[in-house]
């Protein structure tokens, strides 16, 4: 639905209520998902195996299928209820605008309360990059109060807004003039993999060459895991990207920076 609105108002050009906004989105969206990105998506996986050490075995093959199943819903929504979404003039069908909103919305929203919209693009705040140690989007409830110890007094009016804090590892960052305002995505349970389909990158905490640490591991456990034989809890969202055969310890050897 968050998509179709959006296909919707970008077909309305400059008369959208929300073109300021419109007009601030990326012409090819990040995520991989798209049918343009085809040729770049393989030079960009092939790079992040060799320079980054990234395990990316599998993947052309499931970004192909993701980005398949993808452009079927796109074409889907686009002869189901293309004739109820606005186009721009000279263009004769809203089937890409669906497919530049559909990844907008993978690569950009946020989600909150469902009383207030379980997935909402929220303007400005969509622009801030991801840093593992910065503070998160905070949606507001409504009732907070600094006397029961929250950083602000907010009323039934403030429900459902987001504040995002500078913070670092926890604590309050102040920033200095030309200093970046950063937030932690918090989706411990994407994969690698998750990440760069919806938004086009890996941050380095998923990033870089990892290693076993044998010594961490049961005796049992040595030498990998397979699907029969691992009993592991599942992923807590510490330790990888949830698949049983590499629930293990690692080692991050590789740090980079990262962007949206």
């Amino acid at each position: 639905v968050l998509a179709l609105y959006l296909a919707h108002e970008r077909g309305l050009g400059v008369n959208s209520r929300i073109w300021p906004y419109i007009a601030t989105l990326p012409l090819r969206p990040t995520c991989a998902l798209h049918w343009g990105w085809k040729q770049s998506v393989v030079d960009v996986v092939t790079a992040m195996s060799v320079e980054m050490g990234t395990d990316v075995q599998g993947w052309p093959n499931e970004i192909s299928k993701a980005a398949e199943l993808s452009e079927r819903i796109v074409v889907t929504l686009a002869r189901t209820l293309g004739d109820m979404l606005a186009t721009r003039q000279g263009v004769e069908d809203v089937t890409e605008n669906i497919r530049w909103a559909l990844c907008q919305v993978a690569s950009r929203a946020v989600a909150g309360r469902e009383n207030h919209g379980s997935l909402r693009l929220v303007p400005m705040m969509d622009m801030i990059n991801h840093d593992e140690a910065a503070g998160m989007f905070e949606e507001i409830l409504g009732n907070e109060t600094m006397e029961d110890g929250s950083f602000i007094n907010a009323g039934e009016d403030d429900a459902g807004m987001f504040v995002v804090r500078s913070q670092r590892n926890g604590e309050g960052k102040p920033l200095k003039r030309g200093q970046e305002l950063m937030a932690n995505y918090n989706v411990p349970f994407y994969s690698p993999l998750d990440w760069f389909l919806n938004m086009g990158y890996i941050p380095p905490e998923r990033a870089g060459k990892w290693t076993m640490l044998e010594q961490g591991l049961p005796r049992s456990y040595r030498g990998g895991f397979s699907r029969k034989s691992n009993t592991a809890a599942k992923d807590s969202g510490a330790f990888g990207s949830g698949k049983p055969e590499i629930q293990v310890i690692r080692q991050h050897t590789q740090q980079q920076s990262c962007s949206r």
